[in-house]
């Protein structure tokens, strides 16, 4: 209700968009679920009784206006620094825009287009629940590159998951939705790990009227999300600024809803994608979050190891081992195009539908040849200076958002490139598929 979770009404009068009042869910313990089930409309949600929150992004198409006729940076936008808005209009599953038609100068846009973000397996979406923070843990603070039950969590002010490899994180993700005793979950949703062109579902929406860019509590550079600069990983904070120097505490908690006038906003929930407690946090800085999108299949990447036994069954005699630093995936590693095999610990790639496969490190073709719209690549590179880079056989797995350390290149349409394997910097995010 903006200020504590409550349980619903049936009508939709708990959100709005047009008020950048985004639907949001939360999965309670198997304990406390059939009460909160029965319990009357109104009734306080217990932080203490929540596993996981959620925030529902509604099918749409987009267009990206250009001011000049030239380029491309949003209604009003005058630069990549200085990006404006994103049209959005949603829409329901019979429409899929193919961004075909073109729009002239001065005139409303046109060329709309449906993200690919929103079809699932060849199944057209109403929408996806999408984690609200980065992915933390019930049972531990860092649980590392292991798959237990019990232990995922999305929730503010706990210490998101890091040190995970790509497989792993797939394996966590893909498991909540086959553990019903623990989460609650009925089997019409299909848990998985974020794609990249769903982290772009967010990202645009973001930009567009319905999102921090539309809230009119922000004025200028504050429009863009502001910075979770904690060093300890916590879930949540807020620098309060969309570039902040890094720091031991949270400047903002997720719910600090002061309105500190001039344009500035809440200085906690202004690192929300809606600028106001029901967005999505962590998007800018936190941790850096692994994305299900990779090049070619290639699992990682070829890394110096004094393993000899690795050394002697991936074929190299020059000393060095390969396949030390990848997903965990069976397949080839960047260089030399050895095999990481299952004799070597390798795990079987999942179902095509739980990745963004991506065919060259060009972003304008890196989607199968075509221009790649709807993945937040090329089309908005460099916006708010956020880091941009393509993945490759080298380092075949996308990384977004940046960390807490880089104040400039962080934020929502922040990416880059990383070899898969478990690292201290990388987390994860959690999507839902109806």
């Amino acid at each position: 209700n903006g200020y504590s979770w409550v349980k619903g009404a049936k009508d939709r009068s708990w959100y709005n968009y047009e008020r950048q009042i985004w639907a949001n869910a939360v999965v309670v313990s198997s304990e406390k679920r059939e009460a909160y089930k029965s319990a009357p409309e109104g009734t306080k949600i217990q932080m203490e009784d929540i596993l996981q929150m959620y925030v529902w992004i509604p099918r749409y198409s987009y267009t990206i206006k250009s001011e000049d006729g030239v380029n491309y940076y949003g209604k009003g936008g005058s630069s990549k620094t200085n990006p404006g808005e994103i049209d959005i209009k949603f829409v329901n599953t019979t429409t899929q825009d193919d961004g075909s038609a073109k729009y002239k100068q001065g005139e409303e846009p046109s060329g709309w287009y449906t993200p690919p973000g929103f079809t699932f397996g060849g199944k057209k979406l109403a929408g996806v629940w999408v984690g609200k923070f980065e992915t933390g843990s019930i049972n531990a603070n860092s649980p590392g590159d292991v798959v237990t039950d019990n232990i995922a969590a999305i929730k503010p002010n706990i210490t998101s998951w890091r040190s995970i490899r790509v497989s792993t994180i797939d394996l966590v993700a893909r498991g909540l939705t086959k553990t019903s005793n623990i989460y609650g979950f009925d089997g019409t949703y299909d848990s998985h790990a974020m794609k990249n062109s769903e982290w772009a579902l967010v990202s645009y929406l973001t930009q567009s009227k319905y999102g921090k860019y539309g809230n009119p509590l922000y004025e200028g550079t504050n429009k863009e999300v502001y910075m979770n600069n904690n060093s300890g990983y916590i879930t949540g904070c807020s620098s309060g600024l969309p570039s902040a120097i890094s720091t031991g505490s949270c400047t903002y908690q997720y719910d600090d809803l002061t309105d500190r006038g001039t344009g500035q906003g809440y200085g906690g929930a202004g690192a929300s994608t809606t600028g106001n407690i029901y967005g999505i946090y962590d998007m800018n800085g936190g941790a850096w979050e692994y994305m299900m999108g990779n090049y070619n299949k290639y699992s990682g990447y070829s890394a110096a190891s004094y393993d000899a036994e690795i050394a002697k069954q991936m074929g190299r005699t020059d000393g060095v081992a390969v396949g030390i630093w990848n997903s965990g995936y069976t397949g080839k590693t960047g260089f030399d195009n050895k095999e990481w095999t299952k004799e070597l610990g390798g795990r079987d790639w999942p179902d095509e539908k739980y990745y963004d496969l991506y065919t060259s490190s060009d972003s304008n073709t890196a989607c199968g040849g075509s221009p790649c719209k709807g993945h937040a690549m090329n089309e908005v590179a460099g916006w708010y200076s956020d880091y941009s880079n393509v993945v490759s056989s080298w380092s075949p797995w996308f990384i977004r958002g940046h960390y807490w350390s880089n104040p400039t290149n962080a934020g929502v349409f922040s990416f880059t490139y990383y070899n898969g394997d478990a690292y201290s910097l990388y987390s994860f995010r959690v999507v839902l598929a109806p």
